[in-house]
């Protein structure tokens, strides 16, 4: 299993989980299945907020790194909340940050940094921290 997309009722939170090396092919099931998944969340409620688990993704190739971020963007397109994407390492979150540029989506390297931003206030600023800030 490449990818797993739950929706969580209560967290009001679609849960998304990568890992493995991706191929394009990978990239083009995931963003069906993750299109598919959001447009049902959507038809319940339009402000989820979304949790990606990449701590077993590691860096991937250009082709597909370039391709997550059109995933990304329509992703957020169906929701008005935000997104948090957790990453296993310093050369991750140096990917993801070149890769991905969202205004509602931040990168963190912890599980506990990534759940604190998605259950404090939208306009709420996030405390610096060695693990969420640019490099």
């Amino acid at each position: 299993m490449k990818f797993k997309i739950d929706y969580d009722p209560r967290r009001n939170r679609l849960n998304v989980e990568i890992r493995d090396f991706w191929t394009v092919e990978t990239v083009r099931e995931f963003a069906a299945a993750s299109g598919a998944r959001a447009q049902q969340v959507r038809a319940i409620r339009d402000d989820y907020d979304v949790l990606i688990d990449s701590r077993d993704f590691p860096v991937q190739a250009n082709d597909v790194a370039d391709l997550l971020p059109q995933i990304a963007e329509g992703g957020l397109a169906l929701t008005t909340g935000r997104a948090a994407s957790v990453v296993g390492s310093r050369l991750n979150k140096m990917q993801a940050e070149r890769t991905q540029s969202h205004p509602r989506l931040r990168i963190f390297m912890t599980m506990a940094e990534a759940e604190a931003w998605l259950a404090a206030a939208p306009d709420a600023e996030l405390e610096p921290t060695a693990s969420n800030q640019r490099i």
